[in-house]
């Protein structure tokens, strides 16, 4: 049987994933001790003399045995100063305190335990090579959403999180609830949270309404909200979004390239394929399996995963609700926003009155 870590280090850009991490071993390493060994010791550090101050009272913890005898467990949790900062891990008087820490891991009294939490640590630095190489360690990089691809990925952490709460997820309330919370594991687990409350312990299906009902819509859902307004060809809910994201400051353009424009451009691609190639759109895994089977010149139409395969994802969504919608119409509506962008970017036109007026002639 393995010996037992005595150090553990989690860190990563998904900092709910890295705390509820650091949590479960901390609880895992203080089950069954009297606690009064046991100490959590806030990481949040503004200045270099805050960030040596934390980390010279954890290594004097951790030199300490417990006084009434048995386990020791301590928790640095959150600590802000591995970051490439001033105030972290670019201050010499850090990196010095940090290798001290190091040290300490080396040789820690009997029975005594440590864990350390971090969103941000510089790979860069000699003390995180030495803080790995002590430890027990595990980063946690949230999804990137910017990606192509990330929709499946996100999808799969959101079903595998629902099952913990013992929920299941219609397929469109999957598809609503992924883009309306973040990459976040944290905010993902707050609003699975609510909806296994709201929906009690009698019903475990979650549909499309209560995702509507329950679910916060983040900054990045907002895309999706308004995506799914044009494609319900919902005109007052499509300016009802626009107009909030420009009160709140957002930039025109980056709405439209963000939210208008990708919306259009798959409901051309997937009225030309449905068109040309009778795709249909049942379901996700044959419709990417029908993907797969096109010619080289139609799958260029499409983003390209990381594995080089062709992302379909929305073009799949597209798919799904321009039954109706023409071809013709479809490139008219690809010809408009190419207009209203040129006229967002070069000219003094009113930026809220263009994107009003290309709504209104997309949901038309």
């Amino acid at each position: 049987m393995a010996e037992q870590a005595t150090s553990y280090f989690y860190y990563g850009s998904d900092e709910g994933a890295v705390a509820a991490a650091a949590a479960r071993t901390f609880q895992e390493l203080t089950e069954g001790t009297d606690g009064w060994g046991n100490e959590t010791i806030d990481g949040s550090a503004a200045t270099v003399d805050e960030a040596v101050d934390i980390v010279n009272r954890t290594i004097s913890g951790l030199q300490t045995m417990n006084m009434f005898g048995g386990r020791k467990v301590i928790w640095l949790r959150g600590a802000s100063f591995l970051a490439d900062s001033p105030q972290g891990a670019r201050s010499e008087a850090v990196q010095d305190a940090l290798e001290s820490l190091v040290a300490t891991l080396g040789n820690l009294p009997p029975d005594t335990y440590f864990v350390m939490s971090a969103a941000e640590a510089d790979k860069r630095r000699s003390f995180f090579r030495k803080l790995t190489a002590a430890t027990e360690s595990r980063e946690f990089t949230a999804i990137d959403i910017t990606k192509p691809g990330w929709e499946s990925t996100l999808s799969a952490l959101a079903v595998k999180l629902a099952g913990g709460f013992g929920l299941r997820f219609d397929s469109a309330a999957l598809d609503l609830f992924v883009h309306r919370v973040n990459e976040s594991t944290r905010q993902i687990a707050n609003e699975l949270t609510k909806l296994d409350v709201y929906l009690g312990p009698e019903r475990r299906q979650v549909t499309e309404q209560d995702v509507d009902l329950m679910v916060a819509v983040s900054r990045t859902g907002v895309v999706f909200e308004i995506s799914r307004a044009l494609e319900n060809n919902d005109c007052r809910q499509a300016v009802r979004l626009v107009n909030e994201q420009l009160n709140r400051g957002e930039q025109a353009v980056a709405i439209m390239r963000a939210a208008i424009v990708p919306t259009v451009r798959n409901r051309f691609i997937a009225r030309l394929l449905m068109d040309t190639y009778q795709l249909r759109a049942d379901n996700y895994r044959s419709f990417e399996s029908a993907v797969k089977a096109l010619p080289a010149e139609a799958k260029r139409l499409f983003p390209v995963k990381k594995d080089g395969t062709p992302n379909v994802y929305g073009c799949f969504n597209a798919a799904r609700t321009c039954g109706k919608l023409k071809l013709a119409k479809a490139r008219r509506d690809l010809q408009a926003c190419a207009a209203a962008d040129r006229a967002l970017v070069s000219t003094g036109l009113d930026a809220r009155d263009i994107l009003h007026k290309l709504i209104a002639t997309l949901t038309a």
